[in-house]
């Protein structure tokens, strides 16, 4: 067995004991005899991880003990529901399409289906917590981070973040949602020049901007007096933060006054560039999180008998005929540790996110003939692209202060996680690239004003420090166990200070700008490896400084935290600052892309899987490119999308 197998405090544990045990002999008798008085709870601590790690063994990800074993427990058993658990007498035998994962392109692509009244499985290996009060309100999103509800991926040693090799935290939704259950809740379309580019550069036909915004207009239904570009009559509720901040008019004017930027009316209908209050996925001024699932699917299953769903069952791979290459089913491993397999009679629709799809389409034999061989997988088609060219937005914070006086308006803002204001525009970087390309390339940096965040956050942020703090030693602070259990007592201690005063006082005057890399030429992903990526984040530094200094803005900015550069430093030190304090948007796609080629792609542009019949792809893998922002909203689309090509493609309807 290895350490990085024991559970978690197991070796801090076995530590605080030897040294207890030495203490005895130590020159300190008070001291001695306090310790000991102790050594009952840390024999009991030890004997309960390792009760955890027993239970949990051979358990599949989705299940209540795996669960227990996460990073950041957030969530109590009772937040849980099980209404679809799958189980071997609920699930039949054969249904005409499976979708799996039931995240913001799932949810979506499974509803275009069952409305045509075919039989649909819709699978999710987390269990159910999306009408959580965790998860329901947006501005507890931080809670969720490491939590029973993420798969707690990471990423392997980043080479060009600073201190070399730091690792970053990949959150991604397990529970009925997906990610749309603990987002950030921000809905934002993308730049025309995204899906144009898609069905240009790409040979993607049916995904320009002109032919994907009637699937965005089917979809949302969005409050305030926008125009005939926008959805009126669609499930997902979209609004403007509400009560409007006063803070978020004078963002906008130093935007206006500092940065070069224009006031846009509406960043999603059609002009992306621009500074404008942010647009949120919810339900109007009443604040609840419009998660997917919620959106999607409940409301239909009444109405559509033969639409199911199971959760807490995990898909193991997709079942291929090797006589002719065509998916028939899947392989489901249930929370009781049933092997299962579900026979489809039309399609395998994979919706797991673009990190999750990849490895399923290579546990089922279809990847980079080498790469599978040397983990003993038969190869049964060569797609060298599967899993790779992995995009992710980075992003880059300047944290403040702000002056006396200004209060955490608490429930009154519940309808967002502390993002108020946002500006799109195009750096030099992506000037001189849209010459040297020949075509426009759109806005390639979104700055995100943030302010009066919830005071969840609290705990994150003493994690975030302290592993700050430990990453000028050690770049992985998570692979230590020592360090883990100083980060277990950091959320602990998060918790304590978050209903004092001064976690009250520390988030009631918070400020924050933070910057996207919306056009990152880094992949797989490789943070910063290139290094137009870093020049365009050091003048994203400079502009937001520049925002900051602006007197409509300035007046609420007290002092910058400790690590900020000042706005006079050279290229170097900013240069140092976006490498140390860079993290992910947890914005992952193009590892399934579509194209024309198999050497470079791996789905055709209607989602199917180059060389395999019956089997689709539709997520944030999908996209060739990453589109320019946050990137539900066009999961969203993409799940809708290739939900009606299938429909039509089967000639059931064309559902809603």
């Amino acid at each position: 067995m290895r350490l990085a197998d024991l559970p978690r405090g197991t070796v801090s544990t076995a530590l605080c004991l030897v040294a207890l045990l030495r203490l005895r002999k130590s020159n300190w008798p008070l001291l001695t005899r306090a310790l000991l008085a102790l050594l009952p709870a840390f024999a009991g601590r030890c004997v309960l991880a390792w009760r955890r790690w027993l239970l949990a063994c051979g358990r599949h990800p989705g299940t209540a003990p795996q669960r227990a074993l996460c990073f950041n427990p957030s969530l109590r058993v009772t937040d849980f529901e099980e209404r679809f658990v799958g189980t071997k007498s609920s699930l039949k035998h054969s249904y005409d399409f499976i979708v799996v994962g039931s995240g913001s392109s799932g949810c979506a692509c499974a509803a275009r289906l069952a409305q045509t009244g075919a039989s649909v499985l819709l699978i999710e290996a987390g269990g159910e917590a999306h009408r959580c009060a965790l998860t329901q309100t947006a501005r507890n999103a931080f809670r969720c981070w490491q939590s029973e509800i993420d798969w707690g991926f990471r990423t392997t040693p980043q080479q060009h973040l600073l201190p070399r090799g730091r690792v970053l935290d990949l959150e991604r939704g397990k529970t009925t949602g997906g990610s749309s259950a603990i987002n950030y809740n921000l809905w934002v379309h993308g730049a025309p020049q995204d899906f144009d580019r898609w069905a240009e550069q790409y040979g993607c036909k049916g995904w320009s901007y002109k032919e994907v915004l009637p699937h965005f207009k089917s979809i949302e239904k969005v409050t305030g007096s926008y125009g005939d570009s926008r959805g009126k009559e669609g499930p997902v509720a979209v609004a403007e933060l509400f009560p409007p901040l006063p803070e978020v008019e004078d963002f906008i004017k130093a935007c206006e006054e500092h940065a070069d930027a224009q006031r846009t009316l509406d960043y999603n209908a059609g002009q992306l560039s621009g500074v404008a209050p942010v647009q949120l996925c919810t339900n109007g001024s009443g604040g609840g999180r419009q998660d997917c699932f919620s959106v999607f699917v409940e409301p239909l299953l009444r109405e559509f008998p033969t639409f199911q769903v199971a959760s807490e069952s995990f898909c193991r791979k997709v079942l291929l005929e090797q006589s002719n290459l065509q998916a028939r089913g899947v392989e489901l491993e249930l929370r009781t540790g049933e092997i299962l397999q579900i026979q489809c009679r039309k399609e395998v629709i994979l919706s797991a996110g673009a990190l999750l799809s990849p490895q399923l389409l290579m546990l089922s034999g279809i990847g980079d003939e080498h790469h599978l061989r040397k983990h003993g997988i038969e190869c049964l088609r060569h797609l060298p692209a599967v899993g790779r060219n992995l995009s992710d937005h980075a992003i880059i914070p300047v944290l403040a202060q702000m002056t006396e006086g200004s209060k955490f308006l608490g429930n009154r803002v519940r309808n967002s996680c502390g993002t108020h204001g946002v500006y799109f525009w195009q750096s030099n970087i992506g000037k001189s690239r849209e010459e040297r390309l020949g075509r426009s390339m759109g806005s390639d940096l979104e700055t995100i004003f943030n302010s009066r965040i919830e005071l969840s956050l609290y705990p994150k942020v003493t994690v975030h420090e302290l592993g700050g703090f430990l990453s000028k030693w050690i770049a992985d602070y998570r692979s230590s166990f020592f360090c883990r259990f100083l980060a277990d007592l950091a959320v602990q201690w998060g918790h304590f200070m978050e209903s004092t005063s001064h976690g009250n006082e520390a988030f009631a005057r918070s400020l924050e700008l933070m910057t996207i890399s919306n056009h990152p030429q880094s992949r797989d992903p490789n943070y910063f490896s290139e290094k137009e990526d870093v020049d365009a984040m050091v003048e994203a530094f400079r502009r937001m400084m520049r925002i900051f200094a602006a007197p409509s803005f300035a007046k609420y900015l007290e002092k910058f935290h400790p690590s900020t550069p000042r706005a006079d430093a050279g290229e170097a030190e900013i240069s140092d600052y976006v490498r140390s304090s860079s993290r992910t948007t947890w914005h992952y796609s193009c590892t399934t892309r579509m194209g024309i080629t198999e050497k470079d792609s791996v789905c055709d542009p209607e989602g199917r899987v180059h060389g395999v019949k019956n089997l689709r792809v539709a997520d944030a893998g999908l996209m060739p490119e990453v589109v320019s922002g946050n990137t539900h909203a066009a999961c969203v689309m993409i799940g809708d999308r290739v939900g009606f090509l299938i429909a039509s493609e089967h000639s059931m309807g064309k559902g809603r």
